[in-house]
């Protein structure tokens, strides 16, 4: 192997592997649909750089003022946070901060529905599903329950089930039940409201 092959390996290394690891913890918060090998390429490359980019102040000096000539222990330390310190932390920063509301006016949300974008907030509430044939069920939705998001099949499974009087308000609470899945071709919209206003 030559100089010239060697030298593209060890930068296909370092603008493609940060950002990989990167995306593999970001899709542990937000799931999407698989890409192609190129998109996760380009995908990989482009968080690379930006990693390159926030750790430059580290990186450029300790390579021109060689300092991973002092000591190998000094160049492991490096090599784990460029490669993965840092990209695992990236996703839990930016996590953080698009959940603030003061970025909500400059970024749009990494949801693909709304329906994402409440179960992301794993709150807990009353739910009274309205179904296809005018009839209503109801439900909690407590830490128990779960969601599935996109790029997955839309479907709730709730903990509690409670039956539904004709006015839509909620009744007794089913005995004995383990709870109720439905999915999204069963009912036609959803009423959430806050625990202690069933």
């Amino acid at each position: 192997m030559n100089l010239y092959e060697l030298n593209s390996i060890y930068l296909f290394i370092c603008f493609f592997l940060p950002g990989f690891v990167s995306l593999k913890i970001w899709s542990l918060f937000h799931r999407r649909k698989e890409a192609g090998q190129q998109s996760l390429i380009y995908d990989g490359v482009f968080f690379s750089i930006i990693n390159f980019t926030l750790l430059s102040p580290i990186t450029i000096p300790f390579f021109v003022y060689d300092w991973y000539k002092i000591h190998t222990f000094l160049l492991v330390l490096f090599f784990i946070l460029y490669f993965l310190l840092a990209p695992i932390s990236w996703p839990f920063l930016w996590r953080f901060l698009i959940n603030k509301k003061f970025f909500y006016r400059f970024f749009q949300l990494p949801y693909s529905t709304a329906w994402d974008y409440f179960a992301h907030q794993r709150k807990t509430c009353f739910m009274l599903f309205h179904l296809e044939d005018d009839k209503m069920i109801g439900g909690y939705y407590g830490k128990n329950s779960y969601a599935s998001t996109s790029p997955d099949e839309e479907s709730i499974y709730l903990e509690k089930v409670y039956k539904i009087n004709p006015d839509g308000t909620f009744g007794d609470e089913i005995q004995d039940s383990f709870g109720l899945v439905i999915s999204k071709d069963e009912y036609k919209y959803i009423e959430f409201f806050y625990e202690g206003q069933e």
